[in-house]
C-alpha cells in the first residue's frame, strides 16, 4: 500500500533506500536551507526555561507569602537564636547596635526570654536624654553580660538596681558582643547625651582580644595616641538578610530553626565527655571570701543557652593574650580615654569585673588603683554564693542567671555606696 505524503513533500533518501515514512515539508527544507531550524529552536528552549523558571518563582513566592500570612495569623512571634544576628542592625561607625524599637524572643536549646528594645535602641524602658528634675542617673555599658543575655528584663540587674535606688535611673547601655572600643565609641556619639552621674562599665575577660578584632573599630596606637581604623567596619549581614530579618517572620523563623540544628548539631558532636575543669586562675578568683552571703533565693532559672562565639562549658574564660600583646596595651589606652571623656562630661566612672583569669584581674585593678577609678571584683561574691549551692551562672553558659544577677545587684549598689558615687 503506498504511503500518502503531503503536498510539496519529496522523500528523504537514507543511503540508497528512500524512507517513504519520513518527509519534510517544503517550508522546514527552506528553513534548513537557509540555517533558521536551529536558531528556531533555540528561541523556543529559551522560551521553555524562562516560562518554567517564572512558574517556580510565582510558586516559591505564593507559597511564602501563605506562610508569612499564616505565621502571623497563629501569632507565630519572631525568634532568634543569633544575639547579633537577630537583634542587630548594620552601624558603620560601631560596627552593628541594637535595632530599634524591636520585639524578638530569644531562644535557645532550653531557654525562650523576650527581649524588647526601647526607640534608641537600647535594652530597657523609654528615656529622654534630658533627666527629670531631682533624678539622678547611671549608664551601664558593656557587652552581652550588661544586656543580660539569657534572663527577662526584670531579672536584669540594671532593672533591679532602679527599683532599689529612689529617683534614680539606670539605663541599660549593653550590646552583644561589644569590645572597649565600641563601648568608647557608643559613649563618645550617643551614651554622653543621657547626661549621665556615674558611667559604669560592665568588663569581661574576653574584651582584650576583642578590641584586636578585625570585626571591630579597630584602634592603633600611634604616635601616643589612638589612631582610629577599619571605618567604616565591615558588614556582618546583607542588607538583604537585615531587611528580612526585621520585616520577615517566615525568614526569621527559618533562620532560627536553621541556628537550633546548627548548634544542636555542632554541641552534640563537640560537647566533651565529661565538665572540663576550670582554670585554676579563674577557680581563684572565684573562691574568694568576705562577702556577704546572698540573699534569699526567688526563682532561679537554670537554663541552658547557645554561647557564641564557640559552645562554652560553665566558667569557660577565653584565651587570655600575653601581657606585652597589644591587646592589653590598647586596653589600657582605651580605658584611660573613656575615663577622660566622662570625668570631663561631668561624671564619676567605675569599672565592674567580671570572672576573669587572676593576672588580668590583678593587671585591671592596679590600673583603676593608679587611674583612682574605682574597680569593682565580682569575682569572690559569685564564687561563694556558688559555693552556697546558688546557680549563679546559665547552665553550660558563663552569663548570669537570675540569682547571678541579684549578687551583682548587691555588690554594685555597695560600691556606690562605699565609693560615695551618687550625689
Amino acid at each position: 500500500m503506498a504511503v500518502k505524503t503531503a503536498p510539496n513533500a519529496q522523500p528523504i533518501k537514507n543511503g540508497d533506500r528512500e524512507d517513504e515514512t519520513r518527509v519534510l515539508p517544503r517550508r522546514t527544507r527552506e528553513l534548513r536551507r537557509d540555517g533558521r531550524v536551529g536558531a528556531v529552536s533555540s528561541q523556543s528552549r529559551r522560551r521553555f526555561v524562562l516560562e518554567s523558571v517564572g512558574l517556580v518563582l510565582g510558586a516559591t513566592l505564593l507559597t511564602a507569602g501563605v506562610l508569612e500570612v499564616s505565621l502571623r495569623l497563629l501569632g507565630v512571634e519572631t525568634a532568634s537564636y543569633h544575639s547579633i544576628g537577630g537583634f542587630t542592625v548594620y552601624d558603620p561607625e560601631l560596627g552593628w547596635k541594637l535595632a530599634p524599637a524591636r520585639t524578638t524572643i530569644f531562644k535557645g536549646q532550653h531557654f525562650s526570654v523576650r527581649v524588647v528594645h526601647n526607640a534608641d535602641g537600647l535594652r530597657d524602658r523609654e528615656y529622654r536624654h534630658e533627666r527629670s528634675p531631682g533624678r539622678r542617673r547611671i549608664l551601664v555599658l558593656g557587652d552581652s553580660v550588661t544586656w543580660c543575655w539569657g534572663v527577662e528584663r526584670d531579672e536584669c540587674f540594671t532593672e533591679r538596681m532602679e527599683a532599689l535606688l529612689p529617683d534614680t535611673d539606670v539605663i541599660n547601655a549593653g550590646v552583644p558582643g561589644y569590645s572597649t572600643a565600641q563601648e568608647l565609641l557608643y559613649y563618645e556619639r550617643d551614651g554622653r547625651r543621657y547626661d549621665a552621674d556615674v558611667v559604669l562599665l560592665v568588663m569581661s575577660p574576653n574584651d582584650p582580644t576583642d578590641n584586636i578584632s578585625r570585626r571591630v573599630p579597630r584602634f592603633r596606637l600611634k604616635n601616643g595616641g589612638l589612631q582610629l581604623g577599619n571605618v567604616p567596619v565591615p558588614r556582618r549581614k546583607t542588607k538583604a538578610r537585615q531587611w528580612l530579618q526585621a520585616h520577615s517572620r517566615l525568614y526569621a523563623h527559618v533562620s532560627y530553626l536553621a541556628g537550633a540544628v546548627k548548634h544542636g548539631f555542632l554541641a552534640r558532636w563537640t560537647a566533651p565527655a565529661a565538665p572540663q575543669p576550670m582554670e585554676p586562675a579563674v577557680a581563684a578568683a572565684r573562691e574568694g571570701v568576705g562577702a556577704a552571703p546572698p540573699p534569699a533565693q526567688e526563682s532561679i532559672r537554670a537554663e541552658a543557652v547557645h554561647v557564641e562565639p564557640a559552645a562554652a562549658t560553665q566558667g569557660f574564660v577565653p584565651a587570655e593574650p600575653e601581657r606585652d600583646s597589644e591587646a592589653w596595651t590598647l586596653t589600657e589606652a582605651l580605658l584611660q580615654r573613656l575615663a577622660a571623656r566622662v570625668q570631663a562630661d561631668g561624671a564619676r566612672f567605675a569599672i565592674v569585673l567580671e570572672a576573669m583569669p587572676d593576672p588580668m584581674r590583678r593587671w585591671l585593678l592596679a590600673r583603676c588603683a593608679s587611674w583612682g577609678v574605682p574597680c569593682l571584683d565580682t569575682a569572690p561574691a559569685l564564687g561563694k554564693a556558688e559555693r552556697t549551692g546558688f546557680q549563679v551562672r546559665l547552665d553550660g553558659d558563663p552569663h548570669l542567671a537570675a540569682a547571678g544577677q541579684e549578687v551583682l545587684t548587691r555588690e554594685i549598689l555597695a560600691m556606690l555606696e562605699r565609693e560615695r558615687l551618687l550625689p
